[in-house]
């Protein structure tokens, strides 16, 4: 059967937060939530692609070479009625659109150098919304999986990883989307008002992002569970420095319960509400956590970790009839 589209997942920062955009490493996860783009030759609808896509589509192209075909891509799995989840939205709409192109020329998009002109182009179209983005949530929707992630000079190093075998992370969704470029610029303001201590902020969350990364990658459970703590704890500073709501009461709360069912929880991503990620070792305690969560207000989201990267649409990602179901849809003619 002749392919229709294709699909990218969303991401889940798992640490590395802001320290990424000084040069430490960040662990993402692709998230098995995912964007659909989907081709066809008939007329396109008259709303228009977001900027992202528009980008990402022009460099794909110089890649792979152009096309003919008018490109839709669904976003509704990303989010709660209006409100985005947090699950990196954008850097999905981006790597989709640019998969599009490839596999319209017939690229394989499991094979190392199609998904690597994939992210590339991606990057390039999610950095004309998102210039202060350091590429990790682009990756994690490209190349899938658990990913080591780091941008030096403005040149990523991407690795794939393995997770901590007695490791379980689970999201939680706070039901307040938050507007990353925000809490940056208060990030950006403290750099330029009080320089000394923005690098210790920065100082000891790069220390910690290290460690986690170490403990990740060496198969030590207990090491990122003590390490996510500690990273939530300089969350929380940085967020004090900058007069910035980095942890916000919700996030809090979340911790809260992490640590009473013996794990550890802090944001995903720039904080401020959004998502939370949490880690445990028993998954009994997992689950009590989750409940407590449910019961708080706030929402477990029962999506995969690590999930699958940039792929060709399977049937079960094809988007319902319209008329059963509101949905994202940006038209464009390709």
């Amino acid at each position: 059967m002749t392919p229709r589209g294709v699909s990218a997942p969303g991401k889940a920062f798992l640490c590395g937060e802001y320290a990424v955009l000084s040069g430490a490493p960040s662990i993402v996860a692709a998230v098995g939530t995912r964007v659909v783009a989907k081709w066809t030759r008939l007329p396109p609808a008259p709303e228009r692609l977001p900027p992202e896509a528009n980008g990402a589509i022009a460099a794909a192209e110089g890649h792979f070479g152009a096309v003919r075909h008018h490109l839709s891509v669904d976003t509704r799995r990303l989010y709660d009625g209006p409100k985005k989840l947090g699950l990196g939205s954008s850097a999905a709409v981006a790597a989709a659109s640019a998969a599009a192109i490839a596999a319209l020329h017939g690229r394989d998009l499991e094979q190392d150098e199609t998904r690597d002109r994939v992210f590339a182009a991606a990057w390039r179209g999610h950095s004309s919304v998102a210039p202060q983005g350091s590429g990790a949530d682009v990756a994690a929707a490209t190349y899938g999986g658990f990913l080591w992630f780091r941008a030096l000079d403005g040149e990523p190093i991407v690795k794939p990883l393995d997770p901590p075998s007695s490791l379980v992370m689970l999201l939680i969704w706070t039901g307040d989307p938050v507007r990353t470029t925000d809490l940056l610029a208060r990030v950006s303001r403290l750099r330029a008002q009080d320089p000394k201590r923005h690098d210790r902020c920065m100082a000891a969350l790069a220390e910690q992002a290290t460690e986690f990364a170490h403990a990740f990658r060496s198969d030590d459970g207990a090491g990122v569970i003590r390490r996510a703590k500690a990273y939530n704890t300089c969350m929380g500073a940085l967020g004090v420095a900058a007069q910035a709501p980095i942890v916000n009461s919700k996030l809090r709360r979340v911790a809260a319960w992490a640590e009473s069912h013996g794990g550890a929880a802090k944001p995903s991503g720039a904080g401020g509400g959004d998502l939370a990620v949490a880690f445990f070792s028993d998954p009994d305690a997992a689950e009590r956590f989750a409940a407590a969560c449910k019961n708080d207000g706030l929402r477990p989201l029962r999506a995969e970790m690590g999930a699958e990267g940039v792929r060709l649409l399977r049937v079960e990602e094809s988007p319902i009839h319209p008329r059963l179901r509101r949905r994202t849809r940006w038209p464009h003619t390709l």
